[in-house]
């Protein structure tokens, strides 16, 4: 009689058991899918954060390219004008020595002949070099300086389409949330506003830019002196060089002068002389021209005189180049970007049986469902443009961020609390719980 009394009570327990077994395997199950689905779109985020910084690094190498090639032609185009210039001078010195040596049989007749030769020569070099002056001018504010404008001016519509698409190759429930909107504003301002800036003509924006392209120049463009004839109080010199003047002009120059030193006085024979310039509109300012203007300044004032300028040039291009470079800062760049998911998309336990429960002893009911902001799962990922050379410079001196070298780089970077307080707001937070963390 007591043992059929008590033959049910092993199975209420047992019941009770089962159930609690049950609801702390939902809750572990959830807990898991929670923890997998979180890396998931962390992983999606990196990625989308990673792609989009990297089309940003790819934007600024492309201007440095575009400089580059900007700083190429240029110096294509003082050779040019430097060829006009020298050859020129060159049949101005043959015509003159013919003269001279008009009466030695056999020399006079090689040097007409190599009179003729060389004014066919420079005819052509007077007619064509211009015109390819004048087109490369063109080509680099027309086509090279544009293409850096528009690079600029869509490399962060461009990155926030990017990191939207790897985001949903990765996960393709998973979009940008209203903090990602926020983000994406920020990105573009900083973008925008905070590495580069736009060096315009005037007020010598764009002085370490014509630095940059006289220091390019090759050593015949730059400076073509000698000195043939040094005997005693007699001496020749010959002086010569292309110069930027302004930032609207090329100019070569070329003289030679015969110096004659008395000791009380001392006299400047012009021998040879000439010059070649294109230009946007007449300068003021006159160049070194390897020191020609000091070292025979009457040969130098004719050279002036006689030349007749080409006017297809356009001037140095407006560039882009990194804010304020003579600070030397190490500059970087953030790209910071926020995923989420709708919770009805993650594969929990209480999507199948919603009306599991823990039953705790004092027999209080715990919903093992995760509890998601918003009923959503979100996850904040960054990326850092940086430039660093792949190898050491040659004299181990340190390379500063530029326009002009293309080493901008991107990796990884840890979400700053400014981040999360940032998209705090839009979860219905006034600050976010992890932001206030060291």
């Amino acid at each position: 009689m007591g043992a059929r009394h008590h033959s049910g009570q092993a199975l209420v327990v047992v019941l009770a058991f089962t159930a609690a077994m049950l609801g702390g395997f939902v809750l572990v199950f959830n807990s898991g899918q929670s923890v997998n689905e979180k890396a998931r779109m962390v992983n999606a985020a990196d990625a989308a954060a990673y792609s989009a910084a990297l089309w940003e690094a790819r934007a600024l190498n492309f201007q440095s390219y575009m400089n580059r090639a900007i700083v190429a032609n240029e110096v294509a185009i003082a050779q040019f004008v430097t060829l006009r210039s020298w050859s020129r001078y060159m049949e101005q010195n043959i015509r003159n020595v013919s003269v001279v040596t008009a009466w030695i049989p056999g020399i006079r007749e090689a040097l007409q002949a190599l009179d003729k030769l060389w004014t066919g020569i420079d005819r052509v070099l007077q007619r064509t070099s211009p015109v390819a002056e004048t087109a490369l001018s063109h080509w680099n504010v027309n086509a090279l300086a544009f293409a850096q404008v528009l690079a600029h001016q869509q490399a962060p519509i461009t990155a926030g389409e990017i990191a939207s698409e790897v985001a949903r190759a990765n996960r393709p429930d998973a979009d940008l949330s209203t903090g990602a909107r926020m983000f994406a504003l920020v990105n573009g301002t900083h973008w925008l506003n905070s590495i580069t800036a736009k060096y315009r003509h005037g007020e010598s924006e764009l002085a370490r830019f014509k630095d940059v392209v006289m220091r390019s120049r090759d050593g015949f463009t730059a400076q073509r002196n000698w000195n043939p004839v040094s005997l005693g109080v007699v001496g020749a010199r010959k002086r010569g060089g292309t110069d930027l003047i302004g930032e609207y002009s090329w100019r070569g120059m070329d003289t030679l002068a015969a110096h004659v030193d008395l000791g009380v006085t001392r006299q400047e024979i012009p021998l040879a002389w000439n010059a070649a310039e294109n230009r946007h509109h007449p300068q003021t300012g006159r160049g070194v021209h390897g020191g020609s203007f000091r070292t025979n300044p009457r040969t130098s004032r004719l050279a002036q005189r006689t030349f007749v300028p080409a006017s297809g040039y356009l001037g140095l291009p407006e560039i882009r180049d990194i804010d304020q470079p003579a600070l030397q800062k190490d500059l970087r760049l953030r790209y910071v970007v926020e995923l989420r998911e709708a919770a009805e998309h993650i594969a929990t336990a209480d999507r199948a049986l919603p009306q599991v429960a823990i039953a705790l002893p004092d027999g209080r009911a715990i919903d093992p469902a995760p509890h998601w902001q918003q009923d959503s799962m979100f996850a904040v990922s960054a990326a850092e443009i940086y430039f660093r050379r792949p190898v050491e410079r040659a004299d181990g001196r340190r390379e500063f961020p530029s326009l002009f070298n293309p080493y901008w780089q991107v990796h990884l970077a840890s979400v700053e609390g400014a981040d999360r307080a940032l998209a705090a707001p839009t979860k219905g937070l006034a600050v976010d719980p992890y932001a206030v963390l060291p």
